[in-house]
């Protein structure tokens, strides 16, 4: 299973994570969010991190402008747009930076399929995650059985992933690729070495 731990702000928990193998890092650029870091906080806390693990600015709405800051001056070499960004914005950012690899968020609603289908050939995996009018990290999950409709589609489960909803998932048999976690691995808003710890394990052995 695929594993992206997002939302932090210290290197300590990056690297707790980077030793039980996780997969993806995620780092909150979206200045409304709790868990916010800036261009220059990135730039430090990406710079260690191997360049075999999936090193993920998330954005909401950023201009083109922004986007080539963020990829000139850190070490960044995923892209997950959680906003409202259009087809064609995407694959403008998709043909300047094809090394980067590109993920979108979408959230668990009617339109799902449809978004899918409009996205598709431009990412590289999908977060499937709770609808929110402020753009994920709620901590909150979804009825699960929308994800019923997936097949032959790369995507990570999102939305109060922790521990004992993966065990919950697990008996479910969708075909996804893994998940993002943010919340399930904090304690009280911060993230917890151990917690990180747990979860890469249940989930890699």
């Amino acid at each position: 299973m695929f594993i992206k731990c997002c939302g932090f702000q210290d290197k300590g928990t990056i690297e707790t994570a980077v030793l039980n193998n996780v997969d993806a890092i995620g780092f909150i650029t979206y200045s409304k969010s709790k868990r916010y870091v800036s261009v220059e906080e990135i730039k430090s806390l990406s710079k260690d991190i191997p360049q075999a693990i999936d090193i993920v600015a998330v954005v909401v709405n950023l201009t083109m402008v922004e986007i080539d800051k963020l990829i000139r001056e850190t070490s960044i070499n995923t892209l997950q747009f959680h906003g409202d960004e259009s087809v064609l914005f995407i694959q403008e950012v998709k043909e300047k930076y094809p090394h980067i690899k590109i993920y979108k968020a979408l959230p668990a609603n009617d339109q799902l399929l449809t978004n899918i289908e409009a996205f598709k050939k431009d990412v590289d995996l999908f977060l499937i995650d709770t609808p929110s009018k402020d753009y994920g990290g709620t901590g909150v999950s979804y009825d699960w059985s929308i994800l019923n409709a997936l097949n032959n589609i790369p995507y990570l489960i999102a939305g109060g992933i922790n521990i004992d909803k993966i065990k919950q998932i697990e008996s479910l048999n969708f075909n996804h690729n893994g998940y993002d976690i943010s919340s399930g691995i904090e304690t009280n808003g911060q993230k917890d070495k151990e917690k990180i710890k747990a979860l890469l394990t249940y989930v890699k052995e």
